[in-house]
């Protein structure tokens, strides 16, 4: 497939994927998240594997990993404790001589994220290793002072792994793109996707067309999704008082959300061709498929147990993929700078 085909085609999946978030983007984001992303999540590992996560040292990914189960363990303090069947041990471990240690990853649960994030720079642009790892240290010191800011909790605990990931990641991919071809279509498949972002934002929907019912109302409250919707409202002051989920705000916000993530999922299947994600050893790709049957199978029994199964492969995946994002935002200043100086 060439990119110029590529291109369209993704602007034909933008355009579903936002027709279909304003009608409806509670329906879009749980199907997609259920379906589309656990199956992303799986692939996308892989193919980062047998890129070495565009690391270094492909070991240094371990770091990641590590980080990645810490965030998991704070997560599981709040999501396990809602939970009937494990509010015992959790009250247990309260308890007993471990909660100085959960207490610890609680307080530091944003901080694990900003060193992912951060020491994925040193494994992508530092090659020697004393100074890697020194380098690394030095941000242990940096999320020690962070802890507590407020926005540094927003941008970095609640923006980075969700939003910035699924949009302005997604975005950059796709102006990277499109510099390096000097295409057309690349332009017109970027600014189609801005364009988007500002229609979502001059809708004006209406409550009384977005109602939920039934299954539908359970699972986006077991997501907790709009709880994200509200801290970012909140955040640059959007709302006055309280935030609604069904107000034309809590509405519009879940429309950009249903979008984002739809379409973040349908570029990387998009790219099968270009990049050859699937071409991996038949048992690592039948393992990934019956996991992902697994998943979609646990999302659709329970959303919340789906959540919660799949969390650490969800942010997982996020960690694993900053060495890449990082890259890209470097190729792109290189593009605008050779655009803007080129050599002589």
């Amino acid at each position: 497939m060439k990119a110029k085909q590529l291109d369209y085609i993704n602007i034909v999946l933008m355009i579903f994927a936002f027709i279909v978030a304003v009608k409806l983007p509670f329906h879009l984001f749980l199907m997609s998240y259920a379906i589309l992303g656990p199956l992303h999540y799986l692939t996308e590992i892989g193919w980062l594997d047998k890129k070495n996560y565009f690391s270094t040292n492909k070991k240094d990914a371990w770091i990641l990993v590590a980080l990645c189960a810490l965030v998991t363990a704070a997560f599981s303090f709040y999501q396990f404790g809602s939970f009937e069947i494990t509010k015992g041990w959790m009250d247990t471990i309260n308890k007993s001589s471990l909660k100085p240690i959960s207490d610890f990853i609680l307080k530091y649960e944003k901080s694990f994220i900003f060193l992912a994030f951060y020491s994925a720079v040193m494994m992508t642009f530092v090659k020697k290793t004393n100074l890697r790892y020194g380098l690394m240290a030095v941000g242990i010191v940096l999320a020690y002072f962070l802890n507590g800011i407020n926005a540094y909790f927003m941008i970095i605990g609640i923006m980075l792994p969700t939003v910035i990931h699924v949009y302005v990641f997604t975005g950059a991919f796709i102006l990277f793109g499109a510099l390096k071809s000097k295409s057309v279509s690349g332009y017109t498949s970027l600014m189609v996707f801005i364009l988007i972002l500002f229609l979502i934002v001059m809708q004006r929907p209406k409550p009384q067309d977005y109602v939920l019912t039934g299954y539908w109302l359970d699972t986006m409250k077991a997501s907790n999704f709009h709880g994200i919707n509200q801290a970012i409202s909140q955040f640059f002051g959007w709302n006055k008082g309280t935030f609604f989920v069904f107000s034309p705000l809590g509405i519009k916000m879940q429309i950009f959300i249903a979008f984002a993530y739809t379409y973040h999922y349908l570029n990387w299947f998009s790219k099968t061709k270009i990049i050859n994600w699937h071409q991996v050893s038949k048992p690592r790709l039948y393992a990934a498929g019956a996991i992902w049957v697994a998943s979609v199978t646990l999302y659709f029994y329970d959303y919340k147990i789906g959540l919660a199964a799949l969390f650490f492969l969800s942010v997982l995946h996020v960690f694993l993929e900053f060495p890449l994002n990082h890259l890209t935002f470097v190729g792109i200043y290189k593009e605008i700078k050779n655009r803007l100086l080129p050599a002589k």
